[in-house]
């Protein structure tokens, strides 16, 4: 567990303890030990603590009042009904609730507070490092992946198989994201003395991550329709494939950046590589094949659809990446003679 879950979740069940003693020693005064009274009042806790756990998102709060709840009034039934006259056990045939729940609440937070300790001095795991190696890593894949073309399927000797990116492979990236999105949580809940956690911006980062995923599937979307080009599509994918080899690289080499900039936090250079440019050689090629190309009257206005979806795709990548840039510019600033002193 990371420092800034170990916080939250302390915290949270801390505090559903106490929520959950002061509904056990309301619930047992105003009952007065009638069974019937009790049930319908664990039942009115129960409504609220599924509702905390279910609407609200907070499982180790609704859990633990719940659980107190439970432990300290129905422990508290359980020892008034007892026949044994001699057992002081917490009053005995006569509970003190009060002691009861004292108990439980004492023993919550010793277990919290060990926690923290544990978490803290012990075995530190910090959610701000994993989030921010976790961003790195899952920058370097996408730039792998889309390093490969996703249009070279179409070229390739194996019509039937998808070398882009699988299923299997698209549902680790999002997985993984999922991951990223419950550490930045926990990261917000660590406290350092460099400064608090800049919560907003990795959370605009991590939308624009996610908006970038989102592109990665609609382009999978896309291919996985028909894996067999016409004739058509054929041609024009020969004839653009060097634009598209670059753009590809190109979209590749600013996730690299990106992801190594966010691993050293260092600031980005301000003369990064232009995609819009690229995209343009791109567009102007096709243009230049409905116009030029010798093998031009076997495509089909339909069969120029597969390179116009790359086309959008890739605008939006590079709306995203630089959005990204920004925000790590937000972070580390920008690169400049002042940061690159030599002493």
């Amino acid at each position: 567990m990371t420092i800034g879950a170990s916080n939250t979740t302390g915290y949270q069940r801390f505090l559903g303890t106490c929520i959950g003693a002061v509904c056990a020693i309301a619930a047992w005064i105003i009952s007065d030990a009638n069974p019937y009274l009790l049930a319908f009042f664990g039942w009115l806790v129960s409504l609220g603590c599924f509702y905390i756990i279910l609407g609200q998102g907070k499982g180790p709060m609704g859990r633990f009042i719940l659980l107190t709840y439970n432990l300290s009034a129905l422990y508290a039934y359980s020892l008034s009904v007892k026949d044994d006259e001699d057992d002081d056990d917490e009053g005995g045939i006569n509970p003190q609730i009060w002691e009861i729940v004292l108990h439980r609440v004492v023993a919550v937070m010793t277990g919290c507070i060990w926690g923290v300790i544990v978490t803290r001095l012990i075995w530190p795991i910090s959610a701000r490092q994993k989030l921010k190696d976790g961003i790195c890593v899952l920058w370097f894949r996408m730039g792998l992946i889309w390093k490969r073309d996703p249009l070279a399927v179409f070229l390739s000797n194996e019509p039937h198989q998808n070398s882009y990116m699988d299923i299997r492979e698209e549902f680790e990236l999002h997985r993984f994201f999922s991951q990223l999105e419950a550490l930045r949580k926990s990261a917000a809940s660590e406290f350092e003395l460099k400064g608090p956690f800049p919560d907003k911006i990795y959370g605009r980062i991590l939308q624009t991550t996610g908006r970038m995923l989102d592109a990665f599937h609609a382009m999978n979307v896309v291919i996985a329709k028909d894996l067999k080009a016409t004739a058509g599509e054929a041609e024009v994918l020969l004839y653009t494939r060097p634009e598209r080899a670059e753009l590809s690289a190109r979209i590749s080499h600013l996730f690299s950046v990106l992801a190594s900039s966010m691993k050293l936090e260092y600031p980005l250079n301000d003369a990064l590589p232009n995609i819009e440019h690229t995209r343009d050689r791109l567009l102007a090629k096709i243009f230049d094949f409905r116009k030029n190309g010798e093998r031009r009257h076997l495509a089909t206005d339909k069969d120029l659809e597969l390179l116009y979806a790359y086309a959008l795709v890739t605008r939006q990548l590079a709306q995203d990446i630089a959005g990204v840039g920004v925000e790590i510019e937000n972070l580390y600033g920008i690169l400049d003679e002042e940061s690159l002193k030599l002493q």
